[in-house]
């Protein structure tokens, strides 16, 4: 039975390759759409467009556009980082900066809410731009609450955690006073 539920971690590999594909995705679809505006841009720059009137609002246009891209690549990050985290808590360990390393599902979570809440952040960003000041309050309030919760979540788990390793701590603190016992105590008296 140990020999079949061993094996069965390899079966995470078939969602590694879908998020690794998804992301890719996100990456190439993202990188061919920027640099495209970004000559569109430039040929719109070279031919005078931008002199006009019009060139403000051209440039907000602009910024939407490339906010757009950013969260793109946000997404695929999200998944990218939920990819490599399953291939190293179920597969193997990969030789990644020390803030992409992924020891528990709980580090993976942080990571993930972390990332999710840059998206959340840019997404507000680019409505604020598209839209205006059109029901900013709701929308703001829509993306604030789940960020604060987040944050809430992340604090409590970090507290619990430090509480835990205290308690931890002194307990084995104090088992090793009793296995001292008392011949040993007075051993150090004398």
């Amino acid at each position: 039975m140990q020999r079949i539920l061993g094996g069965t971690r390899y079966l995470v590999i078939v969602p590694i390759l879908g998020l690794l594909l998804a992301a890719s995705f996100f990456f190439i679809l993202g990188g061919i759409g920027l640099v495209r505006l970004l000559i569109e841009l430039l040929v719109g720059i070279i031919r005078g467009d931008a002199a006009h009137e019009g060139a403000a609002s051209g440039t907000s246009l602009a910024i939407v556009e490339v906010v757009e891209f950013v969260h793109t690549f946000l997404v695929g990050t999200v998944l990218y980082i939920t990819a490599a985290g399953l291939y190293q808590l179920f597969i193997q360990e990969i030789k990644f900066p020390q803030w992409l390393k992924i020891d528990s599902t709980e580090e993976l979570e942080t990571n993930l809410i972390g990332v999710t809440v840059v998206v959340l952040a840019v997404n507000f960003m680019g409505t604020v731009f598209v839209r205006g000041t059109e029901n900013l309050l709701q929308y703001g309030a829509g993306i604030a609450l789940p960020i604060a919760a987040l944050g809430l979540f992340i604090g409590l788990r970090a507290w619990s955690n430090k509480l835990e390793k205290e308690t931890v701590a002194s307990s084995e603190g104090q088992e090793s006073e009793t296995s001292r016992g008392p011949a040993s105590q007075e051993a150090g008296e004398e």
